[in-house]
């Protein structure tokens, strides 16, 4: 799959969804994984017994660092900073702009001097205390708060590097500004040059780790393959997996979310393999499972992976939103606010979703966007950023979604309803509509403004819709250190975890913090590299 690597959520953001060459739609690290089916594993905590392949040749350095996105770029810094020395990244993308650390499109701080120039004065204190609370303790708390602590030291690294930094807006109405959005383009190239030059670091590509090498219940390193074959055991007294996350591995999707679609948003190289490898070497895999949910458009699995269908953003409008059934089951303004802290996993809890418009809204659609459509309503900031531009070739790309088979179009509701299988739709809307005229949504309690009625004239135009996601959360268990940990707590020497695949960091659903999946990882990576350099002395 060929992943445009010059687009950005801030291109995105300021040019509107139509049109949108900026556009960016990526997660977050670039990934360690395989396209092999993954080794037989024992219960989390027992040795495995996978059979390592024969090497044709041995690699030896002092720090291994197996990925090139956000956490391992990090990791390299510090421990080079550190003063170590013989530092080797491998990864099995092509080349450092292939991954998603490169497309990641801003990060979270605060108490740096983006918000101190605009008079903020919101620390990374209360920063912690909002995100332990929302993620209720089930999160190693000594590592957020020193990941949380690190933040404004990641946008003082990226000032150091010469990378262009401006302060977005507060999005998702959460009270205080703290996305830092990145303007330069190949950022991760800039950071590469950086540490080949400064500290001599050393980089791989398209060398895809598989298994751990174990001596002594040690890890010392990983077995890889490079794109010739050769099968290489890549040798060190320390070891990093930053592999970015399981979104482009269908079958470990499954195993969380069951018979359903989720469309992966991303580059192709996240295929869990960090966290197998860790499974290998002996570690425990924590119960969290999360997704960074795309927060920008809608996803259909008729297209994949798609930065330019506008009527993917529909999905996100607010609107009326129901389940395969016909059925309401959320607070759509959930989806179009706040969709990776809440409105997102709510799709996950349904096998597809629906969203429909008539043709009145569709004609207004032509000539302004949907934000002015409803009112312009100045709470739904998401709304003025992103749906603020009219489609003036909405005919063309209705008519081709039609011909796809994700959108239905029909004179009644009763109509599109036969069409997609939604016995309950009709009911739905009459329903929903009478809420509307009277202001109110007496079932889940969304804003009066959002309430647009649905049956006010055919045709009508119904969007078939599957959950999807930037990247996704969880692995295993670490400590406060990032040391990777077995069932019993104790710590796996030689093997450390950072990243969106570190078990103990991150929350479902995602921090209603924007930008802590970019975040946390620069901040897990740094960690990660400064108790390596002092494991390795």
């Amino acid at each position: 799959m060929d992943t445009p690597r010059d687009i950005s959520r801030r291109h995105f953001i300021e040019g509107g969804f139509v049109g949108a060459a900026g556009l960016m739609a990526a997660g977050l690290l670039s990934s360690c994984a395989s396209n092999q089916e993954a080794p037989a594993q024992q219960e989390a905590g027992d040795k495995a017994t996978t059979q390592l392949a024969t090497a044709d040749e041995t690699v030896e350095s002092n720090i291994l660092i197996v990925g090139s996105g956000a956490s391992g770029l990090m990791a390299a810094y510090e421990a080079g900073k550190a003063g170590a020395k013989d530092i080797l990244v491998i990864a099995n993308c092509p080349s450092i702009e292939a991954n998603n650390g490169n497309m990641v499109s801003g990060t979270a701080a605060v108490e740096t001097p983006y918000t101190e120039a605009i008079g903020q004065d919101y620390t990374s204190k209360q920063l912690f205390d909002r995100m332990i609370e929302f993620a209720h303790w089930t999160v190693n708390a000594r590592l957020l708060k020193t990941c949380v602590d690190l933040l404004p030291g990641n946008i003082d690294i990226f000032d150091e590097l010469g990378i262009e930094l401006s302060l977005g807006a507060d999005r998702y109405s959460i009270g205080f500004e703290e996305v830092h959005l990145f303007g330069t383009k190949n950022k991760s190239a800039i950071f590469q040059k950086f540490l080949e030059d400064t500290y001599g670091v050393q980089f791989r590509f398209s060398t895809e780790a598989q298994h751990a090498l174990m001596e002594n219940d040690t890890c010392v390193g990983v077995q890889a393959t490079d794109a010739d074959g050769k099968v290489i055991d890549f040798k060190a007294n320390a070891t990093l997996l930053a592999c970015g996350g399981y979104i482009a591995n269908p079958d470990m999707l499954k195993e969380v979310y069951g018979d359903m679609t989720i469309v992966a948003s991303s580059t192709e190289w996240q295929k869990g393999l960090g966290v197998t490898i860790a499974q290998e070497a002996g570690a425990f895999r924590e119960s969290t499972h999360g997704l960074g949910m795309n927060d920008i458009f809608g996803s259909t699995e008729e297209l994949g992976f798609n930065l330019g269908e506008p009527l993917l953003g529909i999905a996100f409008y607010g609107g009326l939103i129901v389940d395969e059934h016909g059925k309401r089951f959320m607070n759509e303004y959930m989806l179009a606010n706040a969709s990776m802290a809440g409105g997102g996993e709510a799709t996950l809890h349904v096998k597809q979703y629906y969203a429909i418009l008539s043709q009145r809204v569709v004609d207004a659609l032509k000539e302004q966007g949907y934000y002015q459509v409803i009112g312009s309503p100045e709470f739904w900031v998401s709304g003025q950023l992103l749906y603020s531009q009219p489609m003036p070739d909405l005919d063309t790309n209705l008519q081709n979604a039609i011909d796809l088979g994700w959108v239905y179009k029909g004179d009644s509701i009763a109509d599109v309803a036969a069409q997609a299988g939604l016995d309950e739709l009709e009911a739905t809307v009459e329903a929903y509509d009478q809420m509307a005229a009277a202001g109110e949504d007496t079932m889940f309690g969304k804003r009066a403004e959002m309430l647009v009625p649905v049956a006010d004239g055919g045709p009508y135009y119904l969007f078939k819709y599957n959950p999807g996601a930037f990247n996704t959360f969880g692995g295993c268990r670490t400590d406060e250190f990032t040391r990777a940990l077995r069932a019993d707590f104790s710590v796996i020497d030689g093997l450390y975890i950072a990243g969106v695949e570190n078990g103990s960091l991150y929350s479902r659903p995602y921090y209603d913090v924007g930008g802590t999946c970019s975040g946390l990882s620069y901040s897990s990576g740094r960690l990660a590299g400064m108790h390596m350099a002092e494991y390795v002395k």
